[in-house]
């Protein structure tokens, strides 16, 4: 019994001869719900993303793609800094280095929970004999931002990097102390650069690390990951939590000389211009 009936006024040349258009591929629908769901979406075999807007196709959020933004949410050191990963002596902080196809800080694998938040602030002052206070203005203030992020480790890379930015972010509370480079004794902890979701969101914000922290859950598996650096090994979860409190900061010598309210609202104070918020 055939497939699908066949009209007796049609040629009888096998279905598996007709053109792409014929009944073969109707029948192949019927029985590939898969297959009609990804031409409906768009999606072609092996996952990529067919769909295409007006200002050009939707990229991968991949790194090193020049002729993509990375758009990912990324916390480095400045651009001129010589310590810690950008350093000679980079130790377990090597894979967030940008050289040798890193990173240049560090990256969160997948999208984090951001919170930010505004605030001008308002004294009121109670009047005799009125049903209203009065309110004059203060200043405003951006409120720290606070990011949680999900990092897995599957493999021996994934575990590295993991290792490097918990090291890099306990660094960054630090202030230098004891030994080290006599330039840098005394100094406070490092000043870090908030950069993502494009060109106007996280503009090469410069801000302090003011709080951070690492969930180990114990409903999951530990991986045994070597020290990049050697001598060693560290157990780390296949799935963990890292939250990061970041406070921006700006020197009264920016504020002096690049800040400006209308160019703000226009959008123009972004990296390179202050990295205003």
């Amino acid at each position: 019994m055939p497939l699908l009936p066949i009209n007796q006024n049609q040629s009888q040349e096998p279905v598996t001869k007709r053109n792409s258009g014929g009944l073969l591929d109707a029948a192949l629908d019927i029985v590939d719900p898969s297959g009609i769901r990804k031409s409906v979406a768009g999606i072609f075999s092996g996952g990529g993303n067919g769909f295409k807007k007006s200002i050009g196709e939707i990229g991968w959020n991949l790194a090193g793609n020049a002729k993509e933004q990375d758009w990912r949410l990324r916390i480095s050191l400045a651009d001129s800094a010589d310590y810690f990963y950008a350093g000679p002596d980079k130790g377990i902080m090597a894979p967030l280095f940008k050289g040798n196809q890193g990173t240049n800080g560090v990256i969160f694998p997948y999208t984090p929970q951001v919170q930010l938040q505004y605030t001008a602030r308002y004294a009121n002052q109670k009047l005799t004999h009125s049903n209203y206070d009065a309110f004059f203005y203060e200043g405003s203030e951006v409120a720290a931002i606070n990011i949680t992020g999900d990092f897995t480790v599957q493999n021996l890379k994934e575990g590295q990097y993991l290792l490097a930015a918990l090291y890099f972010f306990r660094a960054s509370t630090k202030m230098w102390f004891g030994k080290g480079n006599e330039k840098r004794v005394g100094n406070p902890p490092p000043m870090v650069f908030l950069d993502g979701y494009g060109t106007h969101y996280f503009p090469h914000v410069p801000c302090v690390v003011t709080s951070f922290s690492h969930t180990m859950p114990q409903d999951c598996d530990y991986l045994e990951i070597p020290s990049v650096s050697g001598g060693g090994s560290t157990r780390l979860p296949t799935t963990s939590q890292v939250s990061v409190t970041l406070q921006p900061v700006y020197s009264r010598k920016t504020l002096h000389e690049k800040f400006s309210l209308d160019d703000f609202a226009a959008g123009k104070l972004v990296k390179g211009n202050g990295g205003f918020i």
